[in-house]
């Protein structure tokens, strides 16, 4: 598999659902919440889509390596297109990883 395509299918399965979250949680906060409860509904809100970006990253990393892509090529355009932060980064640190199922 080419990894532009990997890296297209994570903006759609990853980066797409971060955003809806993020914005659909400050619409939510600002047209139904009152007062300091607006913050804390927007804050909850990139709580939750952190929490779905830490869980779908390494499913998705571990998909696109299966399916051929170079894990060094990956790494740099997924950093490139915002989908990954770069190796080392404290950010990178929140990836939530993959527990191996034994059969």
């Amino acid at each position: 598999m080419m990894v532009y395509v990997a890296i297209r299918w994570g903006q759609l399965v990853v980066n797409l659902p971060v955003l809806a979250m993020i914005v659909l949680g400050g619409v939510f906060s600002i047209s139904r919440l009152h007062g300091p409860w607006i913050l804390l509904g927007m804050f909850g809100s990139v709580a939750v889509a952190w929490l779905w970006w830490s869980l779908a990253v390494p499913r998705w990393r571990r998909w696109a390596l299966r399916a051929g892509c170079d894990p060094a090529e990956l790494q740099a355009q997924g950093v490139e297109a915002g989908l990954l932060w770069p190796k080392g980064h404290l950010f990178e640190k929140t990836e939530l990883p993959l527990r191996d199922r034994q059969p």
